[in-house]
């Protein structure tokens, strides 16, 4: 709208000025002159109250409030975003974000057991929309160094205090909610509303990682210790069952045993391994030694 207005102010003004340099040359003499001006003043006045109107309109854009200053100071009017009229040369309108905007800052502080921590944190926030004019009078636009970044660096050194190293680890939503609630509470008070924190990284010094890489290390070798350890007493304890149990099978195969049994058993592995032939000698147990076997039926049929 403010390009066209100006378009219109250039466009009426050149087409008065053509108007008079018509006029004077188709004129001769000084009266003749005065009464050719007089053909550009319509366009003159014309384009002058476009400037006016130019200089009265103003618009602002979505997701901003305008807070309309009178000389330099606040009027107590805001202005929603679209487009508006004030008073020309008197008043002008200074833009303040109302949308969700993001801070990413990077502090050092020290852990409750005085490790040196690095931490990295994000904010999303925004301002109050119906406060944008005390925002205005008392930050001028510049809430992010003021109280912003402040806020931030303040709560991560306190909440980083309060947690050994290895707890700002396991409890790492813990120290973020912390965090959040005292950035959030040190904001309110300048109209200022926290969206959301995120803890981005936390970093320790070289010296305290190969201290927790080594601490690790030693946890899963006593673990796998352990596990062995239980492995080798179920063994035992299974090889422990497995010889009771044999035992025991033995004890009643013991009871169950009669000689009557033991010849049967003999007899039954003697027709497993005997190949119908009686042995050629026999170990004696005197002074003889070995005496010769003599087949009985194999003689007789030789006899015969």
């Amino acid at each position: 709208m403010g390009g066209l207005l100006l378009f219109v102010f250039v466009a009426l003004c050149l087409l008065g000025a053509w108007r008079v340099v018509v006029a004077t040359r188709a004129v001769r003499g000084d009266g003749q002159m005065t009464a050719s001006l007089t053909h550009g003043i319509p366009f003159f006045i014309a384009a002058g109250l476009i400037f006016v109107f130019w200089m009265s309109f103003t618009t602002v854009d979505s997701g901003y409030r305008g807070v309309v200053l009178r000389f330099g100071a606040v009027t107590g009017r805001t202005l929603e975003p679209g487009p508006h009229l004030i008073m020309p040369f008197l008043e002008t309108v200074r833009p303040v974000s109302v949308q969700v905007q993001v801070e990413k800052l990077d502090s050092q502080a020290s852990s409750h057991d005085l490790q040196v921590v690095h931490t990295q944190v994000t904010l999303a926030y925004y301002q109050d929309p119906c406060c944008v004019m005390d925002i205005w009078a008392k930050l001028n636009d510049d809430a992010v160094d003021r109280v912003v970044k402040p806020a931030i660096l303040e709560a991560i050194k306190a909440q980083t205090a309060q947690y050994d190293a290895e707890q700002l680890i396991a409890q790492r939503a813990t120290v973020r909610n912390g965090i959040e609630q005292y950035v959030r509470d040190r904001l309110a008070a300048h109209h200022i509303d926290v969206d959301a924190v995120s803890i981005t990284d936390f970093n320790f010094s070289e010296e305290y990682n190969r201290a927790i890489e080594a601490k690790v290390t030693a946890q899963q070798n006593a673990l796998k210790a352990e596990n062995d350890l239980t492995r080798i007493k179920i063994e035992a304890e299974q090889k422990v069952a497995q010889a009771q149990a044999e035992a025991k099978a033995l004890e009643v195969q013991k009871q169950q045993l009669t000689p009557e049994l033991l010849q049967l058993r003999t007899i039954e592995m003697m027709q497993q391994h005997w190949d119908g032939h009686l042995p050629e000698v026999y170990m004696g147990s005197g002074q003889g030694g070995a005496l010769p076997m003599i087949d009985v039926l194999k003689a007789a049929g030789r006899s015969k």
